[in-house]
């Protein structure tokens, strides 16, 4: 486990030199570049995985981990129901917590043209199979105890999920 924060106190460590041949060379070592690697490793090909820092620790840290569905481009769906797919997959063979949790994704509406929106995006999660659904003021109030604003809605999608590997 990588140690926080990163400082000069706490210097990039490297394992030694690179391999003298690989298949592939991948330089990056954010979720792309990672995930890349895994892939290609699995059909036994030999991979070097080239960071300048620490591996996640750029663009990839700094995202907010989201795996979601919800409102997403019509075109965007099928990739991110495969994405969706391998994040478990790979879950299930790290065989411990990679901090990937079903939190589900929810978005407020405060005005009848953000229910409208919502509602064009309910007709395309249902092509897509997706358990996306809306929820009335009423249900939208009952979503945060003590929440003194209201709402018109709500949209919500309960299989999206969240990604916190550190």
């Amino acid at each position: 486990m990588l140690t926080f924060p990163f400082s000069e106190a706490n210097p990039i460590q490297y394992p030694g030199p690179p391999p003298k041949s690989s298949d592939v060379v991948i330089v990056g070592g954010g979720i792309i570049g990672v995930t890349t690697a895994l892939f290609l490793a699995r059909r036994n090909i030999s991979v070097t995985l080239v960071e300048k820092g620490r591996i996640a620790a750029e663009q990839s840290s700094r995202n907010w981990g989201w795996i979601r569905k919800q409102g997403r481009d019509a075109d965007e769906l099928p990739i991110v129901i495969e994405a969706s797919r391998h994040w478990r997959q790979l879950a299930e063979e790290c065989g411990e917590d990679i901090g990937l949790n079903q939190t589900g994704v929810t978005y407020l509406a405060s005005s009848d043209r953000q229910m409208a929106g919502f509602e064009e995006f309910l007709k395309i999660a249902a092509v897509h199979k997706i358990d996306t659904r809306l929820l009335n003021a009423r249900e939208t109030a009952g979503l945060i105890k003590g929440m003194s604003r209201s709402f018109k809605g709500a949209m919500t999608t309960p299989s999206d999920m969240r990604a916190e590997p550190w």
